[in-house]
Parts: C-alpha cells; structure tokens; sequence
C-alpha cells in the first residue's frame, strides 16, 4: 500500500511540475504582431515561374480573382501576358516588336483589348519619355480590329507625323476613342519672365477624340501659356537645340460625373481637369500652381495613372515621389469638392517596395491595391489595411504598366 501511495504521489508531483513549465511557457512567449509595410515575403512560396520574363512569390491567399495584363519586351521580342491572379500563364502571345499598356475594355457587352506597339522610328527628336508608334484594337482573340494613328486636325499635320504616344489610349466603343501624343511645336506665347530663346522647341500634349474617322475634340497643351512656369522637369526655355518635353502628358480618364478628362501632367506634378467640349481648365491639383490647397502630407511627385473609383467620389494614383526630394512612392487617395475646390478626405499608403521612379499604375479592389512597379520592375498585390504584400512579381523587363481585372 505504502509503494502504492509513493507511486501516486510522484506522479501527481511530476504533473504539477510539467503545468507549471507549460504555464511558464505560454506567459512568456512573445504576442503575435499584426504585418507591417516592411514585411518580407521570405516565408512564403514561390507560385510559378517564367525564367525568360518573370517570377511569382505570394501566400495564394484569398485576393480577388481577376485577370492580369502586362507587357514586357525583351531585346528581342516584345509579349502579350494574360495572366490569373496567381500570376499563372493563361495566354502569352509574342508580337515580334516592342509592345506596351495592355488594356482589356467591355465595349457594349463584347471584349475588346487594346495595346501599343511601336514602329519604326520610336521617339520624337530623340527625346527620352516620347514613346512613338500605333494603337492596335483587338477582338477577345486578339485578331486585330483597328490600327489607331493620329488625324490631321487643325495645326497638326499627320503628314508630318502620325504617330501616337504610349502613355494613354481609351478605347469608348468601336471607332470611337481618347488619345495623346507629343508633337514638335515652336512656340510663340512662352512667358518673357522664362526667357525664352528665339526658335525653342517644344514636345506639345495634344490630345485628340476620334469618332468614325473624325476628330471631334482636340486639345493643344502650348495653347495655355500658363502652363509652361508650372514645368518642373525639361524647362530650360533658353535652349534652342533641345525639344523640351515641359508637361509630359502620361495619362488620361473620362469623369463620370461629367465626362470631363482627368489628365496627368508628369512634370508639371499636376492633375489638371479638362473641358471636353471647350478644352478649358476646370481646375489644377498639385504643383506649384494648385487650385486646391494642400498639406504636406499631401503633397505629390511625378504622379501616374490618376482614375476616378467608388462611383467618381474618390481620385486614386500612383505618387511616384522623386529620386532627390523624396526617393519613395505612395498610392494616395483624394475626395475632392470639385465645386468648391477644397479636399474631403485624403489617405496615402507607402508602397513597401522599391521606389518606382518612372511609370506605374495602381487598381483597388476591397482592401487590396494591385500595383504596376513601373521603372522599379515589378508588379504587388497589397492588403493596404495591413501592409502585407500578398503576391510579388519580380519582371526581368520593365512594364509600363500592369493592369488586373
């Protein structure tokens, strides 16, 4: 009986040695952090892979489906992606020559998609930034439907030149869309106060609507003189032998509201809205000229792909920031008051990747950002309430920009 008891009691005493380590355990281990914007995608699994073009990281979590678009060019073939939202190959078609912004459009219940490519040529004047070349508008099978050049239309002469730029194509129906493209204009209205050389050259933003063959809008950027004090970048008016790119016009999009144009000017760091009737200014965001007024914080660089969202309230871009004044980049969201040209609400998120210098572009769907890495040669699937990156694409080649769906 008494070795039965001692049995008893060493084991009690063993149990209660073994809770109390448990117990010591679970007080002092670390509480679980919730992600943040710096967190590293090390931990989680390559997806798929293309060697010649790209690779995936991600958790293949729940993000939304859809279908990813992109073009890359290699030094000898420029390609078509049609991606899943896992970033798995569903089509991928070789064009045979540098290709960019693949689009995808419901035009009237039919799939159109839309992509540039150029020919010939690739610049105007040599000038870095003015990609040249046509506009290809294709059915679902990409069988191509229409070739997009630009139309001779008041001062500009499309015997001269008729290409468009890369930067920006909308595509409203069948014959009937939204371009733009840089044309050598010389000047006569550059303000004395920026000394302007006699003979100076500059890339003008024109930009035109087509219907059935004919230009039913055209909008000329050297038409408003107060625009060119507003240039941050390639405003050395004094300069004759250079073709000054001053505003660098990278995207436009159709208001709802109103169906004004929202469009982009690079380096004025200006979203500028545009009467598409008279092609008068409505008003100027950002820049040095603003008509609303904006904090710090709210301050923008070099900014790409402005488009309206939530049903036009809410105005969403790409802040690309700039390498000296502010080497990071952001998507920020503005609620404007148009009329009374105050700011609602603003939100900015900084993207947690490397800094995209040049190009780019940003989709929201729920709490996610879809992010087109432009210069930096990548593409990001974000929860933005958490800061977790939930899918990585690292590109061999630069994408202009990456698009889902």
């Amino acid at each position: 009986m008494l070795l039965k008891n001692l049995t008893l009691f060493l084991s009690l005493g063993i149990c209660i040695l073994l809770f109390s380590e448990c117990s010591k355990t679970s007080i002092t281990s670390p509480a679980p952090t919730p992600p943040t914007s710096n967190q590293s995608l090390d931990d989680i699994t390559p997806i798929v892979t293309d060697a010649n073009f790209y690779s995936v990281t991600g958790n293949d979590s729940t993000s939304a489906k859809g279908e990813i678009l992109m073009a890359l060019n290699s030094k000898t073939d420029g390609k078509l992606f049609f991606l899943d939202q896992r970033g798995s190959v569903i089509r991928e078609v070789s064009v045979g020559t540098d290709v960019e912004n693949l689009q995808k459009w419901n035009i009237n219940g039919q799939v159109r998609y839309t992509y540039f490519h150029s020919e010939g040529t690739s610049t105007l004047d040599g000038t870095t930034g003015t990609e040249l070349g046509y506009e290809m508008v294709c059915d679902s099978n990409l069988n191509i439907l229409d070739s997009v050049k630009l139309l001779s239309f008041g001062s500009i002469d499309a015997n001269q030149q008729d290409k468009l730029d890369v930067h920006e194509f909308i595509l409203l129906a069948d014959k009937h869309y939204i371009y733009e493209t840089y044309y050598e204009e010389f000047p006569n209205n550059i303000p004395d106060s920026l000394h302007p050389a006699s003979g100076v050259k500059v890339a003008a933003c024109i930009i035109q609507e087509v219907l059935n063959g004919e230009v039913v809008f055209q909008w000329d950027g050297t038409q408003y003189p107060e625009l060119y004090s507003a240039s941050q970048e390639n405003n050395n008016f004094g300069d004759s032998t250079t073709l000054l790119d001053y505003m660098h016009l990278n995207s436009i999009c159709v208001d709802s509201l109103d169906n004004n144009l929202i469009v982009s000017f690079r380096n004025l760091n200006e979203i500028v809205k545009l009467n598409r009737q008279t092609g008068q200014i409505i008003w100027r965001l950002g820049g040095n000229h603003s008509d609303f007024n904006l904090s710090t914080d709210q301050v923008f660089l070099r900014q790409h792909y402005p488009r309206l969202i939530e049903n036009g309230k809410t105005l969403i871009f790409l802040d690309n920031g700039h390498d000296s004044l502010r080497p990071y980049s952001r998507i920020v969201e503005f609620q404007l008051n148009q009329s009374n040209k105050t700011i609602n609400s603003f939100k900015s998120f900084t993207i947690p990747d490397n800094f995209i210098q040049f190009a780019g572009s940003v989709k929201k769907e729920g709490n996610e950002y879809f992010i087109g890495g432009g210069s930096a040669d990548y593409s990001l699937q974000v929860d933005y309430t958490t800061g977790q990156e939930l899918m990585r694409m690292s590109l061999k080649y630069s994408s202009y920009r990456s698009l889902k769906y």
